[in-house]
């Protein structure tokens, strides 16, 4: 009995790691320019260039629909110069849907669910 609980458990620890790479290896990542966003609808939409096709001497954008859930994390990275913290260090702000403007730059780490592309987590570039 004892060998087989081993056993189990190691199993059952392993696993953790494994499920993570295989959640991992599923989600792909779309960068590009927001062109629309409409959170009432849960909808993205960018224009991603890359990887940098080029179609009668004009380089190719692929325009994405990306689906936001509440489950959607969005955030942005912000440079920070505050006692107790490295100059130009950056600290993760979390945003809402009604936080993206057309114009940001975003990268959407993205999982496709019945042939849709739904945003895990959505990071937006901070513009200087």
């Amino acid at each position: 009995m004892r060998t087989a609980s081993a056993v189990l458990l190691t199993l059952v620890l392993a696993s953790g790691p494994v499920a993570l790479a295989a959640d991992a290896a599923r989600t792909t990542a779309h960068s590009g320019t927001v062109v629309a966003v409409d959170p009432r609808a849960g909808l993205l939409f960018i224009e991603e260039v890359g990887p940098w096709p080029i179609e009668q001497g004009q380089i190719v954008v692929t325009r994405r629909t990306i689906n936001l859930t509440p489950e959607t994390t969005i955030n942005t990275f912000i440079r920070v110069d505050v006692p107790g913290r490295f100059a130009g260090d950056f600290i993760e702000v979390e945003l809402d849907a009604e936080d993206i403007t057309p114009g940001d730059f975003a990268t959407a780490q993205c999982v496709r669910e019945r042939g849709r592309l739904v945003a895990v987590r959505v990071s937006l570039a901070e513009v200087r």
